[in-house]
């Protein structure tokens, strides 16, 4: 991903994870079902972070949002210490620009609004969603040169924003936003420049009950003190370049350190051993046929972990310490989710960058190795 695209997801996670709301009420009174679906009209500009955008893009960035959307209310759950976010499914239409050259767009995602403020019938949230994108105009060197953004039909999606809503009558809601989204594949497929619109919308929302949003007390998360370490073992693909169409086989070994803080968030620090399959050939200046053993980089990172109950959240940066080949930058970040499928077992899915280029998407899994478990 472009390095713009990957600060903004740096900065708003955090946010994310961070907000709260204040109220007063218990949570006996909150009906169990606050399900509802929302449809909303989006116009917007296509941020041109590409020289050659400039040239080509002549119409505004239009599209239709359709969410289905439920707030569960669990106060023995990961969702009592995130102000109860709203969690849901979206699909979501848009067009780029440009539609002879960009084609047009759509994704499939999961979501959560965490709440700014929360009435019972105003609600202001921000939006973190990740999910699988498709493109109808891919860049071909044949029939689309000039679509210098997609290389792939299928990309990653993710979408920030705020959301709005204030509810009018018992069924129906007035709802707005004002949202960035991004859409690339991961350097699966070059070019992989990808595609960012900011977008304005408005729409309307139904709510299946009745019910007025609850009052929800601020709960802080219960600090604790406990330790781990994660062992990841990650696989991953890429194409070097533009017109270099093979596709070649990455994958790193982690070893994480972590540092509990509370039940919802954690720090982390640990050593990298990257091998990245495409580096001969992704570096433009670099004009040697480089042996696989060389392929290597070495690299210490430091992090954060958004916990969410089995579900993990997490930000890294790291400093590469030692490599044959020499790198663009020697700062590389990795964002992604990890899950837990035992207590042990752990599932990951990431993006390895360059200084916030995007060089390959990694998929693997980890083991826990917990040390010391204690409550502050």
């Amino acid at each position: 991903m472009r390095r713009d695209v990957l600060k903004v997801i740096f900065s708003l996670l955090i946010f994310a994870g961070n907000s709260s709301v204040n109220a007063q009420s218990s949570l006996d009174e909150v009906s169990p079902n606050q399900n509802h679906i929302t449809v909303l009209y989006h116009q917007g500009i296509v941020i041109p972070h590409h020289a050659n955008m400039i040239y080509f893009i002549d119409d505004y960035s239009r599209g239709v949002e359709v969410n289905y959307g439920f707030l569960r209310i669990d106060n023995k759950g990961w969702q009592q210490y995130y102000n109860y976010p709203e969690a849901g499914v979206g699909l979501f239409y848009n067009s780029f620009g440009n539609p002879d050259i960009y084609g047009q767009g759509i994704a499939l995602y999961p979501y959560l609004h965490f709440p700014i403020v929360r009435t019972p019938r105003f609600s202001l949230k921000n939006k973190v969603a990740v999910g699988i994108g498709y493109t109808n105009k891919p860049f071909d060197y044949k029939e689309n040169p000039r679509n210098q953004i997609f290389g792939a039909r299928w990309n990653v999606y993710v979408g920030f924003g705020l959301y709005a809503g204030y509810r009018v009558f018992d069924h129906w809601s007035i709802n707005g936003s004002a949202s960035l989204n991004h859409m690339s594949n991961g350097a699966l497929r070059k070019p992989n420049n990808g595609i960012n619109t900011l977008t304005f919308s408005v729409g309307a929302r139904y709510h299946f009950m009745d019910d007025l949003m609850p009052k929800l007390s601020k709960l802080e998360a219960p600090r604790i003190n406990s330790r781990d370490i994660q062992v990841f073992v990650n696989y991953g693909r890429s194409q070097a370049n533009d017109y270099n169409f093979n596709i070649y086989s990455s994958g790193s070994l982690s070893i994480n350190h972590l540092w509990y803080r509370s039940v919802k968030s954690a720090w982390s620090a640990g050593l990298d051993m990257i091998y990245f399959g495409a580096a001969p050939y992704a570096y433009p200046y670099n004009t040697e046929y480089i042996s696989h053993i060389h392929r290597m980089f070495y690299g210490v990172f430091g992090g954060h972990h958004w916990l969410m109950g089995k579900t993990t959240l997490f930000a890294q940066v790291g400093v590469y310490l030692y490599s044959y080949i020499n790198p663009p930058q020697p700062v590389y970040p990795r964002l992604g989710i990890r899950h837990q499928i035992t207590d042990r077992l752990l599932f990951n899915f990431s993006v390895k960058a360059s200084f916030f280029r995007s060089e390959f998407i990694e998929v693997g899994l980890g083991y826990r190795i917990p040390y010391k478990e204690s409550t502050l």
